[in-house]
């Protein structure tokens, strides 16, 4: 029988610390998964270039999208300017910056 050890260490210790660069580095994979799961299909058939309309991408999907991201992120974004810009890219651009402000 194996002997299992819990381990503590105080929470100051234990909190992982996500840099700026690696929260902005996610950005982009955490759009394609979310939007994919939104419209029922394959992440990978979600591109940088992917015109999310085209896509099936509703109203309703941008805003429980943007609610995603700000969750994950910790950033405020209006639902529609998923739709400002022409491609994913775009978008994933407008929330890398506010990522990094």
């Amino acid at each position: 029988m194996q002997e299992i050890i819990a381990v503590t260490r105080p929470i100051q210790e234990s909190a992982e610390v996500t840099s700026e660069a690696d929260r902005s580095a996610r950005v982009l994979p955490f759009l394609k998964e979310r939007i994919a799961a939104r419209i029922g299909i394959p992440p990978e058939q979600v591109t940088e270039q992917s015109v999310l309309v085209e896509l099936g991408l509703q109203s309703i999907d941008a805003v429980l999208v943007c609610g995603e991201v700000e969750d994950e992120f910790g950033i405020e974004l209006n639902p529609s300017s998923i739709f400002e810009h022409e491609a994913l890219g775009g978008f994933a651009q407008e929330v890398i910056g506010l990522v990094e402000a």
